[in-house]
């Protein structure tokens, strides 16, 4: 497996890790839960499977494989990574139901820029 294939099955784990996280925040939200450190520690999670991502991609760059990626690319998998901790930052560390809706949102919100980002990655031939 080379590393575009990585790359790309990275991007995968990305997309449904975030969407994942994000319906089981909707579901928690509509049983009335608050956040929990079982949720707060998934969620953490998140940036760091998109810094991995990021790693092989920068290595994919060095090896002169990311002359063909859109621009816009780059900016939605920085989208991805800084999401859980710019919504953590917001609510300011709150526990309450109104911010497990918000993590929720933002979190299917990123399982969408991930799906993007990968549109604008690199086209595989299989």
């Amino acid at each position: 497996m080379g590393l575009i294939q990585i790359h790309a099955n990275l991007a995968t784990a990305v997309i449904l890790f975030n969407a994942i996280l994000g319906l089981w925040g909707m579901i928690k939200f509509f049983r009335g839960d608050s956040l929990d450190g079982n949720y707060l520690g998934a969620i953490a999670l998140s940036p760091l499977l998109g810094l991995a991502q990021m790693a092989v991609g920068l290595v994919l760059i060095s090896m002169g494989l990311g002359v063909n990626v859109r621009f816009v690319h780059y900016l939605y998998g920085a989208l991805v990574i800084i999401s859980a901790p710019a919504v953590f930052a917001f609510t300011r560390g709150r526990d309450d139901r109104g911010a497990v809706l918000l993590y929720a949102a933002v979190l299917l919100l990123t399982a969408a820029f991930g799906l993007r980002a990968q549109m604008t990655g690199y086209e595989l031939a299989f």
